[in-house]
């Protein structure tokens, strides 16, 4: 099988998202993109230096991502996304397109933070035995696990009251960059966490197709935001599946603020308003080891593990002329 190696270009956005969603069936990963996704994500990315399409005979066989933070602090975790299209499985594919993204990611880390360490980072489902084999095989361990969980937004909802002293608003653009420091401030010492600078704010909400501010909410004390729910649609899931999913992207209360019943009623307000706008189910993703309590939080409010994705992380050593 002859492989041809190339750069993304915009132009692929339409095979690859049906390569994406080609392979999430057979997986079963329940994420599914659309091609307005890929084209949120391809703008964000550097192509010419930070992605490869593989084809055979001219038809998309596999593709992959380098996707960089703005700001990293401490160890600069790069991602590498990608795929390999079932029908182009068991040949090797998978196992020369992963070091080749971890070179292409080294460059780019270097030419941005010369001075700061980089590790090399993947998602896998854990069900995906031949993905966790080829992590392994290539030198990635398994850094940290995250719970896909999911709740139907049906008649048993239980309903939490507004702890005093709080009240519940929606969210509003007047308000965006009080939640984006409120945001960065409650993440701040999570694993893997870094900052997000404006432009990634926009770009992950304000100016996101996905960000839906009519089921995201703010708790406020004093006037002030001291928590969030925020949450995302994303319709291709609708289209192919039949279930309109409400998706919790980010869920916080400042330290000062937990352990008072915050998060908890927030979480139920935006699930209560999430069932009067429609939505079928919510989901949301937690760090297993997450340490505000949050899973126990999301169990209560009826959640239930769907899925558990697995970080797998590749310490890349950087030559001396490099950093």
């Amino acid at each position: 099988m002859e492989l041809v190696w190339r750069p993304l270009a915009t132009a692929d956005i339409p095979v690859v998202a049906a390569l994406y969603n080609a392979a999430a069936a057979v997986d079963d990963t329940g994420e599914l993109l659309s091609e307005e996704d890929f084209a949120e994500s391809f703008a964000e990315a550097d192509l010419p230096g930070g992605s490869l399409a593989v084809l055979v005979d001219g038809v998309l066989a596999a593709y992959g991502l380098v996707v960089l933070r703005d700001d990293p602090v401490g160890v600069n975790r790069v991602r590498l996304d990608g795929m390999v299209h079932p029908e182009f499985r068991r040949n090797g594919i998978g196992r020369e397109l992963l070091p080749r993204l971890v070179t292409l990611a080294r460059s780019l880390h270097t030419a941005r933070h010369p001075d700061m360490p980089m590790v090399a980072c993947t998602m896998v489902e854990s069900r995906s035995a031949g993905h966790a084999a080829l992590c392994a095989e290539l030198g990635f361990t398994a850094d940290r696990y995250f719970h896909e969980m999911e709740v139907a937004l049906g008649e048993s909802l239980a309903q939490v009251p507004i702890p005093a002293g709080y009240e519940i608003v929606p969210f509003s653009a007047a308000r965006a960059e009080e939640v984006r420091l409120v945001c960065n401030a409650t993440f701040a010492e999570h694993w893997g966490s870094t900052e997000r600078s404006p432009q990634e704010w926009a770009a992950s909400f304000t100016n996101s197709k996905r960000f839906v501010p009519q089921t995201s909410f703010l708790a406020l004390a004093d006037g002030a935001v001291v928590g969030f729910v925020l949450a995302r649609h994303y319709p291709v899931v609708e289209e192919m599946t039949g279930v309109r999913e409400l998706w919790i992207g980010d869920v916080g209360t400042l330290a000062e603020h937990r352990g008072r019943g915050v998060a908890a009623a927030l979480l139920s307000w935006t699930l209560a308003q999430g069932k009067a706008q429609g939505y079928h189910r919510a989901g949301l993703s937690v760090d297993t080891a997450n340490s505000t309590s949050a899973l126990g939080v999301y169990e209560r409010a009826g959640f239930e593990v769907a899925r558990t994705w697995i970080d797998y992380g590749l310490p890349v050593e950087l030559d001396e002329a490099e950093g």
